[in-house]
C-alpha cells in the first residue's frame, strides 16, 4: 500500500485488518424516535411515582385525558372527512 492510497482507507478497512468489526449501537437499532419514545416512558413512569395524588386520584386525571384525547381525535377525523 502507498502512502497516498491511506486516505480512501475507512476504519472498517483498518478494523478488519486486524479481525475486528465495528459494533452497532443502541442508538442505531433503535434509532432516534425509539429513544425519545423509552424516555417518554420513563419520564411518565417516573411522574406517577413521585405525583402526591392518591391511586384513584391518579387515575381519574388519567382517564379525563385519554377522554380529551378521544374526543379531540374525533374532532380532527371529523374535519377531514367533510
Amino acid at each position: 500500500m502507498r502512502l497516498q492510497n491511506i486516505k480512501n482507507v475507512s476504519r472498517e478497512d483498518l478494523l478488519g485488518l486486524v479481525g475486528l468489526k465495528t459494533k452497532n449501537s443502541l442508538r442505531s437499532w433503535l434509532g432516534g424516535s425509539g429513544l425519545v419514545g423509552i424516555g417518554l416512558a420513563v419520564g411518565a413512569t417516573v411522574a406517577l411515582l413521585l405525583t402526591p395524588k392518591s391511586g384513584p386520584d391518579i387515575r381519574d386525571s388519567m382517564l379525563d385525558g385519554l377522554r380529551s384525547l378521544r374526543k379531540r381525535a374525533a374532532r380532527a377525523t371529523t374535519e377531514l372527512t367533510h
